[in-house]
């Protein structure tokens, strides 16, 4: 299915006596990367005490300054809409007083975002808060999270369904594919359309 693409891995829980898995994007905190060592699901986690630190806890915007950003690097990056996806580094654009004192530094990237034409690729400053490593992964996802509200209608693009949708406390809506639908209620409002029509 959609949820078994790569970057999105099943995880096992290693707790005693836990069968419980999880794809990696359908955790309520979203995971860039498979952990190193053993890992906990929500729940075994609670039971424990456990805080299992997130490396995207400790990033800061300042923190860019300091990321390999050579073509070819991959990242994950905010589009100009405040959309975060993987993405990769398809150009550097130096800066013009590091680069006259030999330091270096890029300015700016431009990243062109997984799975997107090249025309959205985007530029984007460096130390603007919008660029992290894969292994930080993007910020938690507890504010600027997009709910589905509903599902309007169904087109067909290039032979795959995009379906209009609606979001909780937005009033733009959407054309968005299958893949795109993560989470229990989002699959539950496309699975209500289907239902439906």
């Amino acid at each position: 299915g959609d949820d078994d693409e790569e970057g999105n891995e099943i995880l096992l829980c290693d707790g005693e006596g836990c069968s419980a898995a999880f794809h990696m994007m359908c955790l309520e905190k979203p995971l860039a990367m498979v952990p190193e060592g053993d890992w906990l699901c929500p729940a075994c986690c609670a039971a424990q005490g456990c805080a299992q630190t997130e490396p995207s806890a400790r990033w800061a915007p300042a923190d860019e300054c300091g990321m390999a950003l050579g073509v070819g690097d991959k990242l994950w990056a905010c589009d100009r809409r405040g959309f975060w996806a993987e993405g990769a580094v398809v150009k550097r654009v130096e800066a013009a007083e590091e680069a006259d004192a030999g330091g270096g530094g890029a300015a700016a990237v431009v990243v062109k975002f997984k799975g997107f034409s090249a025309k959205l690729n985007e530029q984007i400053s460096v130390g603007a808060g919008r660029l992290r490593p894969c292994e930080v992964g993007p910020p938690p996802q507890d504010a600027g999270v997009y709910v589905v509200e509903r599902v309007v209608e169904v087109r067909t693009t290039k032979g795959r369904p995009e379906y209009l949708t609606t979001w909780v406390g937005y009033d733009d809506q959407t054309w968005e594919p299958a893949k795109n639908f993560v989470g229990e209620a989002a699959k539950a409002a496309l699975a209500e359309f289907r239902q439906a029509r």
